[in-house]
């Protein structure tokens, strides 16, 4: 009797394994969606703004059409990243500058229809770049600003603040909203968590966190109910001798 090979098997994950990379890659798309449809939802705003006052001269029209640009072009630069981090291209060390990012995201806001919300940034003089995607920390930053708006029903100033401790970059952003409850605090980093009624959200802070920690750094939050919350990214910052 001839004795020939079993055929190859292709290898297959463990169920627990493959479902966790399923369920790690949805979460990863979801991320890009969501704040994909934050950008477009900003520069349709911008839009419908100019669309509904025809007679608005150029001086206060142009800059809104410009926001609505900035919305979309930053929309394209996710899509782009993904695209080159799916391929796993070589990238240059990542590098953040932390004033341009909060001016991007100041920029963004204006040319919401929610004109009663304002954003109060103070920055220490002196504040060195951060060793994370400039991208990404938009798209932070964007997501803790819109939370907060949320938080305080359109309504309010959210404060922006950045700093240097020992080798890092301690950037907050609080607002005095509704606040939350410490069995949701516990949770809120869970992808697809949410105490919206529509079932939409779930995916910011969790995008958030995944962020900060793949640049090293670390993501804290105070929140009291009633009082408000305050977000704490701690990012690793370039040292000076490496700064160029």
């Amino acid at each position: 009797m001839l004795c020939q090979p079993a055929p190859h098997e292709p290898e297959i994950l463990p169920p627990i394994e493959e479902g966790q990379a399923n369920r790690e890659f949805a979460v990863a798309a979801a991320g890009v969606l969501h704040d994909l449809g934050n950008l477009i939802q900003i520069a349709s705003s911008a839009l419908n703004i100019v669309a509904r006052t025809p007679e608005m001269p150029g001086s206060h029209r142009d800059p809104i059409l410009h926001r609505a640009r900035t919305s979309l072009d930053q929309a394209g630069t996710i899509v782009r990243q993904s695209v080159v981090r799916a391929r796993d291209t070589a990238a240059q060390p990542p590098r953040s500058d932390i004033a341009n990012c909060l001016a991007d995201i100041a920029t963004l806001m204006v040319a919401r229809e929610d004109a009663e919300l304002t954003l109060d940034i103070e920055l220490e003089p002196g504040l060195p770049d951060t060793a994370c995607d400039s991208t990404g920390l938009r798209r932070a930053v964007l997501n803790l600003v819109l939370n907060a708006r949320d938080a305080m029903g359109g309504k309010g100033s959210v404060r922006i603040d950045a700093r240097a401790v020992a080798g890092w970059v301690d950037l907050r952003v609080g607002d005095r909203g509704s606040g939350m409850p410490p069995a949701v605090l516990a949770r809120v980093f869970d992808p697809f968590f949410t105490t919206k009624r529509d079932g939409l959200g779930g995916i910011g802070l969790p995008m958030v966190e995944r962020f900060v920690r793949g640049a090293g750094g670390s993501v804290s939050i105070e929140s009291e109910p009633g009082v408000g919350t305050v977000v704490t990214l701690r990012l690793p910052a370039i040292p000076e001798e490496t700064r160029s």
